[in-house]
Parts: structure tokens; C-alpha cells; sequence
């Protein structure tokens, strides 16, 4: 891929996911409890229009992002780039897949939008059906904590990984102000942090604002690289 090509994709992925991500919180509820599964339910059902679009965003988003960061490698080149760029790969695919609890969670929200007149109403049937989708919506929020974290703490990985790479490197970006290695070890940092320690003792609601910090301080270092290489010439 040329640089500028890399440049690119590496910005336009990154920026493409991380609104996918906000539109993803903004459907859900930013102060929604990740474990009210009825108001999730309902707000899914309401917006599965908007988290179809989230699937592609984060989904097309982030593989670009992907394409774009493999293209840059060599460009602080050793060991600690080739470890956080693999780390970061596995990290995205984990999220991409995750993405089918996100579409599954909006066809629950449908069905339990639907059956909940006649639960109220008393309706022995739209009642039992409203338990099941109840215990299959936790299922489903359970697998993508799951893979949502297994991510996080690989990408948090990565981007130390990164960042250690372009401490020793005498690349700068578009925003020469910013030092790229610290900004990716802070980045990576925080995500490790917000896995291991915040949600088990604040709550993942809470975990999930840090995360959203960590994107942004990503997307800045995605965006600082990718339009130093785009404006390069090969």
C-alpha cells in the first residue's frame, strides 16, 4: 500500500469506528445500567435502524483502520511494533465479531417491545415470552462483555506495545506537538486499567466512559500518523 493510501485508510477507519461507537452509546443510553436488560431492550428496539448503521461503522470502520495500520509497519520498526500490531489485530477482529450481539440485541428489542402489551395485560404466553428473551438478552450481553473486554485488553496490550515502538522513533506526526509514544502508552494504559480494575470495582458503566476516553486518544494518534503519511510523498 502506498503511504499515502496507509495515511488514509489508518485515519478514515479509526474516525469511522469511533462514531460508530458514540452512535452505539447514544442508542443504548450513555446512563443506562449494563444490567438493565429491559431498558436496553427497549432502546434497541427504538433505535435498530441506528445500530445497524453502528455494525457497519465500527465493523468497515475498524477493518480499514486495520489495513491502514499494517501499512505502517516499518515505521518504528522492532519488535515492540510487530508485537502491537498483532496484539491490536486480534483485538479489532474480537470486536467485529462482537458485533452480532449489537444486531441480535436489536431483534430481542423488537420482540420484547411487541409482547410487552400483553404481559402487562396479563397474557400467560406474552409473559413467558418476555421471561425467554429476558434470559436470552443476558446471554447475549454476557457474551459481548466477553469479547468487548477480551478486545480491550488486547488492544490496550498493542497500543503499549505501539507506544514503546515510537518512543524509540524519530517519527512525528501531522501534529508534531504531540509525542506519538507517550500518547499511545497512555492510551494503552488506560484501557488495561479500565479491564482489569475499574469494571470489577466501580462498574462497567463507568469503564465504559474511560474506554471512550482511550478511542479518542487513539483516533488523535491514528489521525496525527495517518495525515503525516498521506501529505508524504512514496
Amino acid at each position: 500500500m502506498s503511504s499515502r493510501g496507509t495515511g488514509i485508510t489508518l485515519a478514515v477507519g479509526v474516525v469511522a469506528g469511533i462514531i460508530g461507537y458514540m452512535l452505539w452509546q447514544m442508542t443504548i443510553g450513555f446512563n443506562t445500567a449494563a444490567d438493565d436488560l429491559p431498558t436496553i431492550l427497549q432502546n434497541s428496539a427504538s433505535g435498530a435502524t441506528a445500530l445497524q448503521l453502528v455494525a457497519v461503522l465500527v465493523g468497515v470502520g475498524l477493518s480499514v483502520h486495520l489495513a491502514g495500520l499494517w501499512g505502517t509497519r516499518g515505521t518504528a520498526s522492532g519488535t515492540y511494533e510487530s508485537l502491537g500490531i498483532l496484539l491490536i489485530t486480534v483485538a479489532i477482529i474480537s470486536w467485529v465479531i462482537g458485533i452480532s450481539d449489537i444486531l441480535a440485541t436489536a431483534e430481542l428489542g423488537k420482540s420484547f417491545v411487541a409482547a410487552l402489551p400483553g404481559a402487562s395485560a396479563g397474557d400467560p404466553a406474552a409473559t413467558a415470552l418476555v421471561g425467554r428473551i429476558l434470559v436470552t438478552e443476558g446471554a447475549t450481553q454476557a457474551s459481548g462483555n466477553a469479547s468487548g473486554d477480551i478486545g480491550g485488553l488486547l488492544a490496550g496490550l498493542g497500543w503499549i506495545s505501539m507506544g514503546l515502538a515510537y518512543r524509540g522513533s524519530d517519527f512525528k506526526g501531522a501534529l508534531s506537538f504531540l509525542p506519538l509514544g507517550w500518547l499511545a502508552i497512555v492510551a494503552g494504559t488506560l484501557l488495561v486499567v479500565s479491564i482489569l480494575v475499574i469494571t470489577s470495582t466501580v462498574g462497567r458503566e463507568v469503564a465504559s466512559q474511560v474506554n471512550g476516553i482511550c478511542f479518542l486518544l487513539i483516533t488523535l494518534w491514528s489521525i496525527s500518523v495517518g495525515v503525516k503519511l498521506a501529505t508524504n510523498s512514496d
